[in-house]
């Protein structure tokens, strides 16, 4: 060792902790093939706190002397995953020659321990290691035959395609052993091996397990395995030739599985074999077939989408709404859809999915649809809103346009209440003018049940409208009124008489009053105006105090005599 390693060392054994941290880190970083340094720092790992201990854990694994081992093998019983892990790490170094020591260790060992020998020998990659590896699935814990598949699948995965292939011989071996061809729960852990090792030659061996004359247990374990294989279209084409038959088992979850084994294959199943899926018996087929389907946009795909969305399944119906709302090639189909469908519910679904293609659609699409809503409206159709919905996120103005059309000509038809549920959607739009608030005004008007009484003033619409136009000076309120030949009697007195009681331009009540009088004298609301001036003349002529009396009058009196 030289000058400066040794002085590097010597800092380990410095009474400032910093310092030591300071020298492993450096150590780390130089990471020299020195016995004797690997020594400085396995001997310091003993009086380390948990700072320093990471420090050391880090030089020794950047250094990877199997020379290591020894001094770090205490510490595989440490609370810390993460510890654990790194003198795994560090104790596969040793390679072949430690695994003596593991299987001496394992036959004693705590539980814990031994999930983390089992890690350890993951990392050797030698037959010795992996042999004493797969005889821990003997043991009764279920966890530990976990671990063993997991890090069976964990470290092969950098093997080269020799090494794996080595490994998968030796697993086959295993399986065809006495001691463990007749035993489920082991060769099931041995079928999830061959599935992490992931050589093509465990797929016909897998297939053989995953055949009825097998229990459930590996059949599932073997279909598990199958979804981690990689698949040409040759080898897709023999899978599917023997797992298609396996959708119509009784046995939902075998069925599960092998669905999840289809997924891996979807880019072999075409769409004629999917469309065969959708008449399943199973509800997950048919949701995996649709859900398969979806994702090819084509318009035929979206035709058959379009049929789902009244299934009688929930999850199927949402599932075909997702896919139409994202397919750019049902818009089409969905306004077709849209056009034809009677039902209020459906065509609301339907205009629901398509707001989410607002900007795919053309212009000739928006002239029909304009064309559609407005034949609708004036026909006050119940699926006008969902088509007047669409629009709106569509084209607005083009919206407000239709709405301010038909609301018109519902008003000229005396279809009132018609008229109101038009006009009213343009309030807070820049259509919503004086002339579109008077004729809904008077709509509401003719709608309005004209109770006289105060408590209902505040809650009329018409009465809230005439009093919004009254406070523009330059709309000639009374004109208007006194010119519409769709107000009679009942209207203008039920309009003067709530403004002559609640004043907001002076006399505009009572002026009405007059015009009602005046142009319809016989009318019972004609005498009532007339008895309620004739009172009111009549309050005033009572509140006025008697007169003095005049030299003239006196004198006046005097000639009479």
């Amino acid at each position: 060792m030289d000058q400066t390693l040794k002085k590097i060392c010597g800092l380990l054994q410095s009474q400032d902790n910093l310092r030591r941290c300071g020298a492993a880190l450096v150590l780390a970083e130089l990471a020299p093939k020195n016995a004797a340094v690997v020594k400085a720092l396995g001997e310091t790992i003993a009086e380390s706190d948990a700072t320093l201990r990471d420090c050391l854990l880090t030089a020794l694994q950047a250094i990877g002397s199997p020379a290591a081992a020894p001094y770090v093998i205490p510490l595989l019983d440490s609370e810390e995953v993460a510890v654990r892990l790194r003198v795994a790490a560090i104790v596969a170094t040793a390679g072949a020659g430690i695994v003596p020591d593991i299987k001496r260790q394992l036959e004693q060992a705590p539980r814990r321990r031994k999930m983390t020998l089992i890690d350890v020998l993951g990392r050797i990659h030698t037959t010795d290691a992996f042999q004493l590896m797969l005889d821990q699935l003997f043991d009764p814990d279920l966890d530990v035959a976990r671990q063993v598949c997991e890090v069976g699948r964990r470290y092969t995965a950098d093997q080269s395609t020799a090494g794996k292939l080595k490994l998968h011989k030796h697993v086959v071996r295993f399986m065809n052993s006495p001691k463990v061809k007749d035993r489920e729960r082991i060769l099931a852990s041995c079928l999830l091996l061959l599935g992490g090792i992931q050589q093509p030659e465990a797929r016909s061996i897998l297939l053989k397990y995953a055949t009825p004359k097998n229990s459930p247990y590996l059949r599932r374990h073997s279909l598990i395995s199958l979804r981690r294989l990689s698949h040409t279209k040759a080898s897709a084409a023999a899978v599917l030739s023997k797992l298609l038959p396996y959708l119509d088992g009784p046995d939902p979850d075998i069925v599960r599985n092998v669905i999840d084994v289809l997924d891996r294959l979807s880019p072999f199943l075409g769409d004629e074999q999917l469309r065969k899926f959708l008449k399943s018996k199973h509800g997950q087929v048919r949701a995996f077939a649709l859900k398969q389907l979806s994702e090819a946009d084509s318009v035929p795909n979206n035709r058959l989408l379009l049929k789902q969305l009244t299934h009688e399944e929930g999850d199927v119906r949402e599932l075909a709404a997702r896919a139409l709302a994202r397919n750019k090639k049902a818009v089409g189909p969905l306004l077709d859809a849209l056009a034809a469908e009677k039902n209020v519910e459906a065509a609301w679904q339907l205009a629901r999915i398509l707001k989410a293609h607002a900007s795919d659609i053309d212009k000739k699409s928006i002239t029909r649809l304009r064309t559609l809503i407005t034949r609708e409206l004036v026909a006050d159709s119940p699926r006008s809103a969902s088509l007047m919905y669409l629009l709106q996120n569509i084209d607005p103005a083009a919206a407000q346009a239709i709405l301010l059309d038909a609301g018109m000509q519902h008003r000229h038809a005396k279809r009132w209440k018609q008229a109101v549920d038009c006009l009213r959607r343009l309030l807070h739009t820049a259509a919503f003018d004086n002339e579109v608030s008077y004729a809904l005004s008077v709509s509401d008007l003719k709608c309005s049940a004209k109770e006289l009484a105060p408590n209902f003033r505040a809650e009329c619409h018409a009465l809230r409208g005439f009093r919004s136009l009254l406070r523009t000076p330059t709309f000639k309120l009374m004109d208007k009124l006194k010119k519409d030949k769709a107000l009679d009697s009942i209207d203008l007195y039920y309009v003067g008489f709530h403004f002559r009681e609640e004043p907001i331009v002076p006399d505009f009540g009572e002026d009405l009053l007059r015009h009602v009088a005046k142009a319809w004298p016989r009318s019972k609301e004609a005498r009532a105006v007339r008895n309620m001036l004739k009172s009111v003349r009549a309050r005033e002529k009572a509140d006025v105090p008697a007169k003095k009396k005049t030299a003239t009058s006196v004198k006046r009196k005097k000639t009479k005599k």
